[in-house]
């Protein structure tokens, strides 16, 4: 088995995830660091994180700024939050790709506790 493990095939491998999740599709947006912008599917997003769909893989490490909007707190709010891309995983048509929060705002996480709690704190 190779040591370097950025792109998994198997989606239940290495689970990083520190806090749940919630199931989400909305459109997003990835600006890796010197890189081109590219358009992305939500998959889940939690306080600490979220998995997109995106057309190719990205590095473990790359670090990134992703834009989305979700309802919350009765209304659509806007988050433009800093990431680095953790985990990459072929699925059919798409590249799953697992981002971790850095560095998150206290509005934007309050926003993000409620989402993830359906609105309980």
């Amino acid at each position: 088995m190779e040591s370097n493990r950025a792109l998994q095939t198997d989606t239940y491998a290495d689970e990083r995830r520190t806090s749940p999740r919630r199931p989400c599709r909305v459109r997003a947006t990835v600006e890796p660091d010197g890189g081109t912008t590219l358009s992305a599917t939500t998959v889940d997003i939690g306080r600490d994180g979220m998995a997109l769909l995106l057309s190719r893989p990205l590095p473990d490490g790359t670090p990134c700024r992703i834009v989305f909007s979700i309802f919350c707190g009765g209304g659509v709010q806007r988050l433009e939050l800093q990431a680095r891309a953790v985990k990459s995983v072929f699925v059919p048509a798409h590249v799953r790709v697992g981002f971790a929060f850095t560095g998150v705002p206290p509005a934007a996480g309050a926003v993000l506790a409620e989402f993830v709690g359906y609105g309980k704190r």
